[in-house]
């Protein structure tokens, strides 16, 4: 029976070993060389380098805080805008204002102007 579930094979690993991607290559077949040695060393010197650099990087940052203001001394700002909706009647359009503050100003009517449009878009 532990033929049957290794799959007829010897060795650890059961079932899955069919799947394994990272196979074990035995010592008898792999050969060491220079270039590959030289390669070896690179590659581990640039993980360590950036190693160190991202984990210097990491604890040098700095919080900056900046605010910069507003020099427009008027407490309203004028906003013109043209909005044209054939379908819903003036009475129905409403203007509402949030600021970046989260100040929030709803149903603005005070300076607004509203038109009736005909078929074609003109003014009544």
């Amino acid at each position: 029976m532990r033929g049957n579930l290794q799959g007829g094979r010897h060795g650890g690993g059961g079932a899955f070993s069919g799947v394994d991607f990272y196979r074990r290559v035995p010592k008898d077949l792999t050969e060491s060389t220079s270039l590959g040695a030289v390669m070896s060393i690179c590659a581990i010197s640039v993980m360590v380098i950036l190693f160190i650099s991202e984990t210097l990087a990491f604890s040098r940052t700095d919080i900056a805080t900046s605010i910069a203001l507003d020099d427009n001394t008027e407490p309203q700002i004028r906003l013109n805008f043209n909005i044209t909706l054939m379908d819903l009647h003036c009475d129905y359009a409403v203007v509402d204002v949030w600021d970046a503050l989260g100040t929030n100003r709803q149903n603005i009517t005070k300076n607004v102007e509203k038109w009736q449009l005909d078929e074609e878009g003109s003014r009544r």
